[in-house]
């Protein structure tokens, strides 16, 4: 009887674990999303991103933030993102933070996952951004598409 228990524990666990590389694709490689980050902080006052002309063409993408949260203690922006309506490899995600009249980004990798397409974990210093509220959109654009979210408010303290 404990040997059948332990199979069904043993069982269960190893569902249970194998549904996290569902909810974050990079599990299990050597893959490093860090290294392939860029911040680039630049001094734009202008809140909305113009597309370029071949944006125009591309499909739309529907960009979702999923979190969006700031540490006061490590000075970081966190955000968690994804593209709901395709998955597909090979685009981009751009993190705009926009406090005051500074505005900072961050570029990371995109990849496919089950349904979406997830952008890497983004992770954007605070130096730089004046305390207050701050607004944060995410960018996507791959070969074939492009889109921008909602734009979210984090207060920066």
């Amino acid at each position: 009887m404990k040997k059948i228990a332990a199979i069904i524990a043993f069982s269960a666990l190893t569902l249970s674990l194998s549904g996290c590389a569902l909810l974050y694709p990079n599990w299990g490689t050597t893959q490093n999303p860090s290294t392939s980050q860029s911040a680039e902080p630049s001094e734009s006052a202008s809140a909305s991103e113009t597309p370029s002309a071949s944006a125009s063409t591309k499909q739309p993408a529907t960009v979702q933030i999923d979190q969006a949260s700031v540490d006061a203690t490590s000075g970081y922006l966190s955000v968690v993102a994804q593209v709901t309506n395709f998955n597909e490899d090979g685009g981009q995600c751009t993190l705009t933070v926009q406090a005051g009249t500074q505005t900072k980004k961050l570029t990371v990798k995109a990849e496919a996952n089950v349904t979406s397409t997830q952008c890497f974990p983004m992770e954007l210093s605070l130096t730089g951004l004046p305390k207050g509220t701050a607004l944060v959109t995410v960018s996507y654009d791959s070969a074939e598409r492009a889109g921008v979210s909602a734009g979210q408010s984090v207060v920066i303290p």
